[in-house]
């Protein structure tokens, strides 16, 4: 297989290399690229390029027009996270009977020595849309998805992450421990970043902004910390409990819906998959931009859950409860409260982690996460 490993050279991208990529994957089985038109998607995190191909005439109708060509950026972190998703397709690609629910993929490869990697996607645009986009999400008051497609994305995460239920795979390269488990005494790391980010996040203005009972339920959120690592974290990742693959980022704008249900739905931008319980992502979903009224309408927030569980349960998954999801679900809001800490420390406007915090906020409290932190 042609390999290419150039981040910003467009001039790599020919004809004769994605004939050989599409003849390798196997969907291209005669006639070859005649030309190429390549326009960039514009993302921040990544060079990522929208590639429209025409092919010869011997070429079959059903060869592939439309691909997404996502290389990595010169920095370190993009280097590393893209090396995860890049592993992460490569497994997928060996599980024949994983859902289909990953954005199909023609080639994924990584350059050991450069660090330089590529993958090459079907391009979903014309018959796939994100549910809810990121600027809407930011702005909550457009943050909440059709049912149907809040429907269509739970099944998707909740298919995806029945199949990887205590998977034995869990336990190689395609996923990440928890950073703090990767270090000695992972009880004071794990306490120690969030009490260092907290006391980082106060000593800037951001923390002298903060309503009275926000800041006083960080505070109390820090003090219940060891006993919550040692009663409801510290078992499950010593013995891989009921854990599963987690996307980490499952905000809806990684979701990409049929632009007619029904159809299948896909969860993209894997580029921090991570060995932990599920329900966190539920929590990034249903709880960073949608306000009280959001989740409380219709019971929006509690149906979001209960669908969830019942496709994780319709796909195999055994001896798990419903209390038990819904203490996970406290756990997801528990850890999110960290991340919107982490978001304004590292330069996140107020505009993004103030709406996020609000939410999450108030999520917390409703679910009596501290009540639930202190048992």
């Amino acid at each position: 297989m042609v390999e290419l490993f150039a981040t910003t050279e467009i001039d790599g991208i020919t004809p004769t290399w994605l004939t050989q990529i599409l003849r390798h994957s196997g969907a291209l089985t005669q006639g070859e690229v005649h030309a190429i038109e390549i326009q960039s998607t514009g993302a921040f995190n990544s060079h990522t390029n929208y590639l429209s191909l025409r092919y010869s005439p011997e070429a079959p109708p059903e060869a592939p027009t439309h691909l997404v060509l996502k290389q990595n950026t010169q920095e370190e972190w993009c280097k590393q996270a893209q090396a995860r998703e890049v592993r992460f397709y490569q497994t997928i690609a060996a599980l024949p009977n994983h859902p289909q629910v990953i954005a199909p993929c023609y080639a994924a490869a990584y350059d050991e020595q450069s660090g330089n990697s590529y993958l090459l996607l079907h391009n979903l645009s014309e018959t796939h849309r994100q549910p809810v986009t990121r600027d809407e999400s930011i702005d909550t008051s457009g943050s909440v998805p059709s049912p149907d497609y809040i429907e269509a994305t739970i099944e998707t995460l909740a298919r995806l992450q029945a199949f990887w239920w205590e998977h034995p795979l869990l336990t190689t390269e395609v996923a990440r421990a928890g950073m703090w488990l990767t270090q000695e005494a992972p009880a004071i790391r794990y306490i120690q970043t969030r009490t260092q980010a907290w006391e980082q996040f106060v000593t800037r203005q951001a923390g002298a902004a903060l309503p009275v009972e926000v800041r006083a339920g960080y505070e109390r959120w820090l003090a219940h910390m060891p006993r919550y690592w040692e009663q409801h974290l510290e078992p499950r990742f010593r013995t891989g409990s009921k854990q599963t693959l987690l996307h980490g980022d499952a905000y809806f704008s990684n979701f990409l819906c049929p632009r007619h249900l029904p159809g299948a739905t896909y969860l993209i931008d894997w580029q921090g998959p991570e060995v932990h319980i599920g329900a966190l992502d539920l929590a990034n979903m249903l709880a960073t931009f949608w306000t009280p009224a959001q989740r409380h309408e219709e019971q929006r927030e509690v149906r979001a859950l209960r669908h969830y569980y019942d496709t994780l349960t319709a796909h195999g998954v055994r001896h798990y409860s419903w209390d038990e999801l819904l203490d996970d679900y406290r756990i997801g809001l528990i850890e999110w409260l960290y991340m919107l800490v982490w978001d304004a420390n590292n330069g996140s406007s107020h505009d993004y982690w103030w709406p996020k915090m609000y939410c999450l906020f108030q999520a917390a409290m409703e679910w009596q996460c501290l009540e639930f932190m202190a048992k």
